[in-house]
């Protein structure tokens, strides 16, 4: 059996299901109730107290709806095998825009999604360099999910004020590669070896502060296996990293 079809033996596996699952249906309710409620909020008289508090309360139920989403691609991405891939020819370009637009519509900074060069001084932008027609036959579903989790990461690990974010999507005749470059904190070298394996994180941010389980990058490396191919990171402390997938051309 080669490497990719062996699915991750994951004790826990059944254990993170179980409580992801447990978690989705009373988020899916307080969420609910809550942006209904707000959506009163014209027509009713809260108090200034009450009505920050239920503008927190939806805004910190949505972050664990999207820990729990994070959860449950993890452990279906860990536990899938190759002959599961729903492969279909993927336009890199399309859907690297559709994922940029998710990114920026999550973080409160962002502002523009740009195939030109910036020139304010807040915000986050993200640049695309990749030609219209390059495909690549994968599972859309992963995909997404893996370069929308490189993308939440270049965000979230990136304290200035201007974060610029670049896409680019390449052809190497018997692969294809797609990476992700920020210009943020970096990674230390002494972390980048574990920096894919579940549930690590960079004590820098192991806070509380930065959303997550640790399991974004670890999801990514085992999509890319599924499919034949790999990640690997380049880094400077203090100058920002370059992930990269690069996926056989099948």
């Amino acid at each position: 059996m080669s490497e990719q079809d062996k699915t991750i033996k994951d004790p826990s596996g059944k254990i993170l299901s179980l409580v992801s699952h447990k978690l989705k249906t009373p988020l899916s309710i307080i969420n609910g109730y809550s942006e209904a409620i707000l959506s009163q909020a014209g027509k009713e008289k809260f108090s200034p107290f009450a009505a920050k508090a239920l503008e927190e309360i939806n805004k910190q139920g949505l972050k664990m709806a999207e820990l729990v989403d994070k959860l449950l691609t993890y452990n279906k991405v860990s536990r899938m095998s190759v002959k599961e891939l729903k492969r279909e020819a993927v336009p890199l370009k399309a859907l690297a825009k559709e994922c940029a637009s998710a990114a920026i519509a999550k973080d409160d900074d962002s502002v523009a999604v740009s195939s030109a060069e910036p020139t304010a001084k807040r915000g986050t932008y993200i640049e695309i360099d990749c030609s219209e027609s390059l495909t690549i036959q994968a599972d859309r579903e992963i995909l997404k999910a893996m370069l929308e989790e490189m993308l939440d990461n270049a965000i979230k690990f990136n304290n200035k004020m201007e974060k610029i974010i670049k896409v680019q999507g390449a052809n190497h005749g018997d692969s294809i590669s797609i990476s992700v470059r920020d210009y943020g904190a970096g990674i230390r070298p002494q972390d980048v070896p574990h920096i894919f394996d579940p549930f690590y994180q960079v004590d820098d941010y192991f806070t509380g502060q930065i959303n997550g389980w640790g399991l974004g990058l670890a999801m990514i490396k085992r999509g890319a296996e599924l499919h034949g191919g790999t990640v690997n990171v380049v880094s400077d402390r203090g100058l920002g990293s370059i992930f990269t997938i690069t996926l056989p051309i099948q």
